[in-house]
């Protein structure tokens, strides 16, 4: 068991790395700014011979730094700690998108949420927010970004490559559901399920008969049903990715299969049904109020993890208050070492350490609290 002030020494020293790159990006604009103009185009080259760095990588230096010194409550931020630097570059992407005005508003908002969340939930929260606060430049974004869609291929050793597709994240998952759901339903042998996804991708692009069912594409959207009826236009949530710009998904909505979820009004959290294997009704509700992995920083989708009883399994206690998501790492970790979790009444779900801290794992609810 690791001791409590090593604990608080590695987030020091985490602390200290973000420091670090804030004072070597506001070192870099002073050496940018003292360049002649005409050679600040030529910054990266500086950096080469300086830095024992590639062109690329000098210019990137630079752009980075630029960006930084341009947001300075998020430079703030990442030296005294708070945040790393890939929160810190992913909070100034998400913002660009929007003015001046509405940058000052997220900015202080994005950089509280990301204090205490790690990137992923970070980041999803950052589209959701940049969202609702001006969702006609969300939109002018994406279409931006759509634009860039590409197939690239990375040469790797060993006589391997690596084929990189760039897609709307709709199309990504439906394409990825169904090379998921192709390669679920061959038959077993000694390849690995990511084996069986790469060969069934192969023989997808190659025009190749598959020899398993493709059966029907799904991917789960939430939205609430004042979209529907064409009064808000609130961001739709893409399962396993986050936050969309409703008008991008509305014909896939418009022929999908519905099904209710009621939410809690004052909290927006899904509302909502004993034996040892959950029903199919409560696992869907629980996945719906818990969409990942209940482990503090862990991402894996709900609907990949096991249906882990909190308190150990009594003849009477599958029941929504008592089961919560745990991929199958964290549901071993809770159950063969000291690593231990509880449920909260209100909905939480709290982890104590092996040292004995307790850390909460935030609700995240699939809809906006009523504004009341």
């Amino acid at each position: 068991m690791a001791p409590a002030d090593i604990e608080d020494d590695v987030v020091a020293a985490y602390a200290a790395i973000g420091k670090a790159v804030a004072d070597f990006a506001l070192t870099l604009m002073k050496l940018y700014e003292d360049l002649d103009p005409q050679v600040q185009q030529y910054a990266g080259d500086v950096l080469m011979p300086l830095l024992r760095v590639s062109q690329v990588k000098g210019n990137k230096l630079i752009d980075r730094a630029m960006s930084l010194v341009e947001h300075p409550a998020v430079l703030e931020a990442l030296s005294e700690g708070r945040i790393d630097e890939g929160k810190a570059l992913m909070i100034i992407d998400q913002v660009s998108v929007l003015d001046a005005a509405n940058q000052a508003i997220a900015e202080p908002v994005l950089i509280n949420h990301a204090a205490t969340h790690n990137y992923t939930a970070s980041q999803r929260y950052a589209r959701r927010y940049v969202l609702k606060l001006d969702a006609e430049a969300a939109l002018r974004r994406h279409e931006e970004k759509r634009k860039q869609r590409l197939v690239e291929k990375f040469n790797l050793d060993d006589g391997m490559c690596s084929l990189r597709v760039v897609l709307p994240a709709l199309d990504a998952a439906l394409a990825f559901d169904r090379i998921d759901r192709i390669a679920r339903a061959l038959p077993k042998d000694d390849r690995t399920l990511d084996q069986k996804r790469s060969d069934v991708a192969a023989d997808l692009l190659m025009g190749k008969e598959t020899p398993a069912p493709q059966g029907e594409v799904c991917v789960n959207l939430t939205m609430p049903i004042t979209n529907i009826l064409g009064l808000t236009t609130d961001p739709v949530m893409l399962g396993g990715y986050g936050p969309l710009p409703a008008p991008i998904v509305a014909d896939v909505a418009a022929n999908g299969i519905w099904k209710r979820i009621l939410t809690d009004p004052a909290t927006g959290m899904a509302e909502h049904i004993t034996t040892y294997r959950p029903t199919p009704a409560q696992r869907e509700l629980i996945n719906a109020r818990y969409p990942t992995c209940t482990m503090v920083g862990c991402n894996q989708p709900a609907h990949r993890c096991d249906l882990d009883h909190c308190c150990p399994f009594d003849g009477a206690n599958t029941t929504i208050a008592n089961l919560r998501p745990k991929c199958r790492h964290h549901h071993r970790m809770k159950t063969h070492s000291s690593w231990s979790c509880e449920n909260r009444a209100d909905g939480t779900h709290a982890w104590t350490t092996p040292s004995g801290k307790v850390i909460e794992t935030e609700l995240e609810p699939i809809a906006d609290p009523a504004p009341f």
